[in-house]
């Protein structure tokens, strides 16, 4: 469920809130799902607000899909980012969704 509202959120052009299982949440732009080189699946997303366990609130990030247990679409349009680079094998090496 989590996955399929940060694909539609990404579909759409709009923000997605993720809620971990510690309450907290962010807001981010999604962009991708995919698998690392270590085998874990990661969102591949900017994060505009919210928690950060670095504590650095605004940059991309890649957090693990399972450790989120809810997501909420927003209404919130945004712009793809002119850096967003899903053509990079090296550190997307197996693509599940990606936005164009």
């Amino acid at each position: 469920m989590v996955e399929e509202s940060f694909t539609a959120a990404a579909n759409g052009r709009v923000l997605c809130e993720l809620y971990d299982r510690s309450g907290h949440s962010r807001t981010v732009e999604p962009y991708m799902v995919y698998e690392s080189t270590r085998g874990k699946r990661l969102f591949h997303c900017f994060q505009i607000d919210g928690y950060s366990k670095s504590g650095k609130q605004v940059g991309w990030k890649n957090p693990e899909v399972k450790s989120f247990v809810r997501a909420t679409v927003t209404e919130r349009h945004f712009r793809p980012r002119p850096e967003y680079n899903p053509g990079n094998a090296t550190m997307f090496p197996v693509i599940y969704f990606s936005i164009d």
